[in-house]
């Protein structure tokens, strides 16, 4: 009876087939150094901000052409009687003899903020430094050309401040992700 038991052993084991030792499976390479990711927040103020840039550069190049509209619209506005009585007009007169200027400022400013936004979506601290100087060379500009003399001039400078002002304090609160 041991002899039988002992030949069934052997009888299940030659019925099994053998199992070939698999091949590990080979993983690609990994890079040297682990990549940063960008996150979703930084990810988020890029494609805003990539969406700004093109309002500016279309803002700029109205702005080109605005002087001879505004002149025309300015000429229809002085035969109205009262019109030099109106606070800010003459905020509106300076700043149609400067807007071509201010138009070429703001395509070269949107350009700037395109460069830095690249470098940050990249994840380079460098961006950020670009990034500031773009969103404050076009007020600048319209400050030391038209100046923020009368009320008009002080209220649009304070709202043409607050998108800028603020995307730069949030791309500050990113600049630790970028090397």
């Amino acid at each position: 009876m041991e002899e039988e038991e002992k030949k069934e052993p052997m009888e299940e084991q030659k019925a099994e087939p053998q199992e070939k030792p698999k091949a590990e499976a080979v993983e690609p390479p990994q890079p040297a150094a682990p990549t940063q990711e960008r996150p979703t927040f930084l990810t988020v103020l890029c494609i805003l901000s990539f969406i700004g840039v093109g309002i500016q550069v279309i803002q700029g190049i109205i702005s080109l052409f605005a002087k001879s509209a505004g002149s025309m619209l300015m000429e229809a506005a002085e035969s109205i009687e009262g019109y030099q009585e109106v606070p800010g007009t003459e905020y509106v007169e300076e700043s149609l003899s400067y807007a071509s200027t201010l138009g070429i400022v703001s395509i070269l400013a949107a350009l700037v903020c395109l460069w830095g936004v690249l470098w940050m979506w990249n994840l380079k601290k460098t961006g950020y430094y670009i990034y500031i100087v773009g969103e404050l060379a076009p007020v600048i500009v319209s400050f030391i050309l038209v100046g923020f003399g009368s009320f008009l001039g002080g209220f649009f400078a304070f709202v043409g401040l607050i998108f800028p002002v603020l995307f730069i304090i949030l791309y500050g609160l990113n600049v630790k992700h970028m090397s």
